[in-house]
């Protein structure tokens, strides 16, 4: 609560600072524009480093995609009785206590069995 007023107040004291200093004229006349030559460096470096971020970013989203979409074996092991069921699961739809196969049959985990992973052959 005491976050809210503080903001509103800063709002109120910023608005009020920005219509009192509205009205004034400069005090210096501005300085003369620099040459283009001297900012066309900073301009491809600009444009450097954006397209290395964009290309980052597009690696990035790949390997997340292609591991989400990886192919494994998963073994069910029954505790009790011993029997093991087999399925191929995509990586993205394999949770904590069940998944669903590639065939779209959903496998939820009973507290007895055990899951094992292992990537597809």
């Amino acid at each position: 609560m005491l976050t809210k007023i503080l903001f509103t107040l800063a709002v109120i004291g910023l608005v009020f600072a920005m219509v009192r200093f509205r009205g004034r004229p400069a005090r210096a006349p501005a300085p003369p524009p620099r040459k283009k030559a001297e900012k066309r460096w900073l301009k491809a470096l600009a444009v450097a480093v954006i397209v290395l971020m964009l290309a980052g970013t597009a690696v990035i989203i790949y390997l997340n995609w292609r591991d989400s979409h990886q192919i494994l074996q998963v073994q069910v092991i029954d505790s009790r009785s011993g029997r093991v069921s087999n399925y191929q699961v995509v990586r993205g739809q394999l949770q904590e206590r069940g998944f669903i196969t590639l065939d779209g049959r959903q496998v939820r985990l009973a507290e007895t069995e055990r899951l094992e992973v292992a990537a597809a052959p």
